[in-house]
């Protein structure tokens, strides 16, 4: 498997990294410290940003000074509106998906595409790892999938 030169974090990773308190803190922690240590470029979405707002101030993010900010430009809502269709529309995944889809989830997955990201690290849902397979076979959406829940010593044998 190819090396990691990059990471899309979401907003479980972020709210993880900087509540003590929270469950996987320890995991992200250590992950966030790996992705530095080895000069991982750490991607924070405009997205995230919007989504942490709702329960933090997100300049409490931005003061660590490590992540790169990713806007959500023209071409990322181009190719979220595709994959937002090809999901809304396909009535076997619908079968087994009992949630709704989640469209920031989806906006994040255009980025990653269309930014060529290596990686997207959260807390794992099921639902959304359908999803990433789905797209993964219908519109050639390829990268590692990283969950916050597998502590990082047992992921580094799969991922890198």
């Amino acid at each position: 498997m190819k090396e990691l030169k990059s990471v899309l974090v979401d907003t479980s990773f972020c709210i993880r990294l900087l509540k003590l308190d929270e469950e996987y803190h320890q995991n992200t922690v250590e992950y966030f410290e790996y992705f530095l240590e080895n000069g991982i470029e750490i991607y924070l979405s405009t997205i995230v940003v919007g989504e942490y707002a709702a329960g933090d101030n997100p300049d409490n993010l931005l003061s660590l000074n490590v992540f790169r900010l990713l806007e959500f430009d023209y071409l990322d809502a181009k190719i979220s509106g595709e994959f937002t269709s090809e999901l809304i529309h396909n009535k076997e995944l619908r079968k087994i998906e009992q949630r709704q889809i989640v469209i920031n989830d989806i906006k994040l997955f255009a980025q990653i595409k269309n930014r060529k990201i290596d990686a997207y690290i959260t807390k794992d849902r099921k639902s959304l790892n359908k999803m990433i397979n789905h797209l993964k076979i219908s519109h050639s959406l390829n990268f590692e999938f990283i969950d916050l829940a597998i502590p990082l010593n047992e992921k580094l044998g799969k991922l890198f």
